[in-house]
Parts: C-alpha cells; structure tokens; sequence
C-alpha cells in the first residue's frame, strides 16, 4: 500500500459535513467529547548541577481527542455502527488521515495571517487562541466552506486554496496591506490505533470503548 495519508479534498461545503467520506462522522450516540489535550515535545538535558536546558522540539502542538459512544445502533434503518466500522476501516487504522469538525472549536473571525509586502503571493491560514494577553497561533490545515478573506479591509475572492490551509492570491497584496480571514476549520487527524473496540449490549445495539485519534503534522 502507497502512503496517500491526506483526505482528498481541502475545501469542503458546510453541507457535506454530516456524511462525507473525508470527515469523522458524527453519530447519534457519540457523547461529549471524552478527551481533548495539546501536546508538546520538549528536549530537557540536565547537568550535574541539577541546571536544566529545555529546547522546544515543535512550533505548535499535536491535539489528542477521545470520543465515546453511549450507543451505537445496528439496524438496515440505522447502520451506525457499520458506517463507523466502515469509515475507520477506509482509513485503514492509524494510516490514511481525516478531517474533524469540533463543533466547540471550528471558527475564526477576522483572523490575521499576515501583511503584504507586494510580492508574496502566498499565506498559511492559521488562528489564533487568546486568554487576556495572551496569545498563540497554529495553523489551519483545511476549511469548510468558502472563507471570506480581506485585504486591506476589503474582501476579495482573487485567490485559491491549496493543500494544507495555504491561499494564493491573483496578485500579490500591496505593502503594509493586512490581510485576514473569517470561517470554519477542521482538524487534520489520524486514528490513534489499529483497532476498533465495540461491545454489544443486545441484538442491534452497541457501545464504544472511546475513540482515539490525533492531529498530524505536515
């Protein structure tokens, strides 16, 4: 098997949400987000003395989910553990990515990603996460539907969306122009493992153990 590892598409309509074979399907028994939790990578060599040298290893974090399900059905009407079997299996465990729509955490407005300088023509879409005066960006590596991008104040639509989050303008934004995008994000994920726990609770009936998967970096 090749190393096809990205979901086909990047950008994908508000539609397409619910049922498309790219994004983790959201099903009627999956209860509240289990786990959701940034990881770093941090090298830490320490002396004799005790004296610790830290070294960050990643400019901006993996993100661990676990979904779980409080029921899963499993009737000709309402095959939601074959569509969960199915898709994870599409994705062969652990080795083809997909996309996740948080519905917590999914939108940006009005979020800078630059300043022209009249001759780049192409930007990473990031976002960013404020608490008071704090603040730190990653980047968005795929969207739903159109964003709406501005340069200058001014909305535009002269531009494409590439692979992973990245806009290329028509024509490169004038010097000093701020540039900034509004809409809805996914996550990049992978599966954490190679195999699907469920347990049947009676005939047509399932639960699951959680579900885990990870953002992957590109």
């Amino acid at each position: 098997m090749t190393t096809p590892y990205l979901p086909s598409r990047w950008l994908i309509s508000a539609a397409d949400v619910s049922d498309d074979p790219d994004i983790f399907p959201f099903l009627i028994g999956q209860s509240f987000l289990q786990l959701k939790t940034p990881m770093w990578s941090t090298k830490v060599d320490t002396a004799v003395s005790g004296v610790e040298r830290r070294r960050a290893l990643w400019s901006y974090p993996i993100w661990k989910f676990k979904v779980g399900y409080d029921m899963l059905r499993d009737a000709p009407a309402t095959p939601e553990v074959q569509k969960l079997w199915t898709f994870f299996n599409a994705h062969a465990g652990q080795f083809q990515a997909f996309l996740y729509y948080d519905r917590t955490d999914n939108a940006v407005s009005g979020q800078s990603i630059g300043t022209g300088d009249g001759s780049t023509t192409t930007f990473q879409l990031v976002r960013t996460m404020t608490y008071g005066g704090i603040t730190f960006t990653e980047p968005v590596r795929a969207v739903s539907g159109t964003p709406m991008v501005t340069v200058a104040g001014t909305p535009t639509t002269a531009f494409t969306i590439g692979a992973l989050g990245q806009i290329t303008f028509t024509s490169a934004p004038a010097g000093g122009a701020a540039i900034a995008w509004s809409g809805n994000f996914f996550f990049l994920c992978r599966f954490g493992q190679d195999e699907l726990d469920t347990s049947a609770l009676m005939s047509g009936l399932w639960n699951g153990n959680g579900l885990a998967f990870q953002t992957v970096k590109s």
